[in-house]
């Protein structure tokens, strides 16, 4: 292949084209009209013969075909085609071809510019593919003018070339130079290549920089960039403060449109990444593995002999030992920059009794007996909406181990914590759920709290159940006492956390923190009525 032809291809560009067509006859030429931003409208007097078609058709005056629900406009035609949108298509080009008449197109073309998609039309033939391969003399079984393509009827292109239709039929070599003549007339040429063999396709994705998908999770509308409040939501981390936020936002934002694109957060990370790069490359490429190696290990152990079984275990088991060791690794170095950070995390993090709006809820009353929760030790109490005094030392207990959780960053303390207070005879669960909610979603989040607070308020097993809103205003902590962790796991199941797990998924701007820790019972006293 020459040079020449290689640049054509796109070998020089920085960037994969997004279409290539395989086949240059009528199917790719009209495929590459409509690439090029050359839109449907429908006549504006036009009326198609097809009742139901033309219902549908006025429902939506003046917007293009394209912007169409498709499936809706296709539905109810028949032909020999098998795909809906081909026999749209067909049906909006040539009304009534199937009936034997000559009715024109009910479509007029527009061309935007600004809808065009760079592309590539591959071909062995000139334009028009097999056409050029049939003896030129022989005459078509179909109608000439059913070879047309858009807003260039065979007849009429025929009449310029002083030529007619011979019994309504054309010639292979008529519609060979037609076709042909259509790519110049219509501007398409520099969107062909031929001489060109396709003989094989393989399907790829390009490989995007490691940190794109990443940064992906921080678009929550999906339009490839972010708003400096998309951006302060995904990264803050507790140290960075808003300000200084922002100016990281506006030092990415390289062309000064006020977001961040994909692209912008990628070049600038990639300068900061060091060995990281490599580090996050491969785990794309190691998490495709491991998936690999798992069916392979399935198709084993359900065919194999037990040396092969013994085998398998062997290096599944050493597959994890050794992620298992990486992971350590990176859970240490994790840690010891989280020591550093806690204090600085915890003024930023830390509920502000001032400002903060809490929610509570206990078990309401089914039956006799009921549980109720009392502190054994007083303290400050966090602002309460309940007014049962009953309730203000166990609202003393939260706040104490609100602080006290807000402290337990090392991971070690944590531990240590835990299993000391899992020696003590009889214990109880507490369980803390922070979410960070889109603020667009806030309203919605609220009322599904407050579904949620009450539902799980009437559990018997669990004493009581708070809500915390920080001072930032999206971010919401549930603070929540179980009798026992089964009876926790029991509650996960339920109707109503099942439901609120919905809505998390759906409002958080990151994925929540839940944490929990068994309470001795020694440090509340658990009485009935």
């Amino acid at each position: 292949m020459s040079s020449s032809r290689k640049d054509h291809l796109g070998a020089s560009r920085s960037e994969p084209l997004p279409v290539i067509i395989v086949g240059n006859g009528p199917s790719g030429i009209c495929l590459s009209y409509l690439l090029s931003g050359y839109t449907p409208y429908v006549k504006p007097d036009a009326v198609h013969p097809h009742p139901l078609l033309q219902r549908k058709l006025t429902e939506a005056p003046g917007v293009s075909i394209l912007d169409q629900d498709l499936d809706h406009l296709s539905e109810g035609l028949e032909g020999r085609c098998q795909s809906p949108v081909a026999l749209l298509f067909d049906a909006l080009l040539r009304p009534d071809t199937d009936f034997g008449g000559n009715m024109e197109s009910v479509l007029t073309w527009k061309h935007q510019a600004e809808h065009a998609l760079p592309h590539l039309v591959l071909g062995r033939n000139l334009p028009g593919g097999a056409w050029h391969s049939i003896e030129g003399s022989m005459v078509t079984l179909s109608q000439g003018q059913w070879m047309g393509l858009p807003d260039l009827e065979v007849k009429d292109w025929l009449q310029k070339k002083r030529r007619g239709l011979r019994n309504s039929r054309a010639t292979a070599g008529d519609i060979a130079h037609y076709y042909r003549d259509y790519v110049v007339k219509k501007g398409l040429g520099h969107n062909f290549v031929s001489g060109a063999v396709v003989t094989a396709v393989e399907w790829r994705t390009p490989d995007p920089s490691p940190l794109f998908q990443i940064f992906r999770r921080a678009d929550k509308n999906d339009d490839g960039k972010l708003s400096l409040e998309e951006f302060q939501l995904f990264f803050a981390d507790g140290v960075l403060n808003e300000k200084e936020l922002e100016d990281l936002f506006h030092t990415i934002d390289s062309d000064n449109t006020n977001h961040v694109d994909t692209k912008e957060l990628c070049d600038y990370f990639v300068d900061h990444m060091g060995d990281y790069e490599d580090v996050l490359a491969s785990l794309e490429t190691l998490n495709h593995s491991v998936l690999k190696a798992m069916g392979y290990t399935k198709k084993v152990y359900e065919g194999g002999n037990n040396v092969d079984q013994f085998v398998t275990r062997f290096l599944l088991k050493e597959t994890a030992s050794q992620i298992q060791s990486l992971l350590s690794s990176v859970e240490s170095a994790v840690e010891a920059i989280e020591e550093q950070t806690s204090q600085i995390r915890q003024n930023h993090s830390k509920p502000s009794h001032s400002v903060a709006q809490t929610w509570c809820g206990s078990p309401t009353p089914r039956s006799a007996p009921n549980h109720k929760l009392m502190a054994t030790e007083q303290g400050r109490s966090l602002p309460s909406a309940a007014e049962d005094t009953k309730e203000e030392g166990l609202e003393t207990q939260i706040s104490r181990l609100a602080e006290l959780i807000g402290r337990l960053e090392s991971k070690a303390l944590w531990f240590d914590l835990q299993q000391r207070l899992s020696d003590e005879d009889g214990t109880n669960m507490l369980v803390r759920q922070e979410m960070a909610v889109c603020p667009e979603q806030l309203s919605e989040f609220v009322d599904s709290l407050r579904q949620y607070l009450r539902g799980t308020a009437g559990e018997r097993s669990c004493f009581h159940i708070a809500a915390v809103r920080l001072s930032d205003g999206f971010t919401f902590v549930v603070y929540e006492f179980w009798e026992t962790e089964e009876e926790w796991k029991r509650h996960l199941q339920s109707p109503v956390c099942k439901a609120f797990r919905h809505v998390k998924v759906d409002m958080l701007s990151q994925p929540e923190a839940l944490s929990r820790i068994s309470v001795p019972a020694a440090w509340c006293t658990v009485g009935r009525d």
